[in-house]
């Protein structure tokens, strides 16, 4: 007499459905991973790299505390910004 053996299904298949998700899950992450690590390798490769080049940009604002007031930054109203660091040597003025 033959003996049939039958798959038993678990009590809960939904668990099952959240494991191989979060499984596909995991390989995907850790495929990106791989390939963001090789493209960075690559990248450091390069002549022109400089490791700046992997760092997060800079905020372009600072960033203000809120309760000290307003931020008030005072300038001279003469200077604009393009004047050099050493003043221009004149020369004799007046003479031929």
């Amino acid at each position: 007499a033959g003996t049939t053996v039958y798959a038993q299904s678990s009590p809960h298949p939904q668990l099952e459905v959240m494991d191989s998700t979060r499984f596909i899950e995991r390989m995907e992450e850790d495929a990106d991973m791989r390939r963001r690590t090789k493209f960075i390798n690559e990248i450091k490769k390069h002549p022109q790299f400089r490791p700046q080049m992997l760092e997060p940009p800079k905020k372009p604002w600072k960033d203000v505390k809120p309760g000290k007031g307003p931020v008030v930054i005072t300038h001279q109203a003469r200077e604009t910004g393009l004047e050099s660091k050493r003043p221009h040597q004149w020369g004799p003025l007046g003479g031929w």
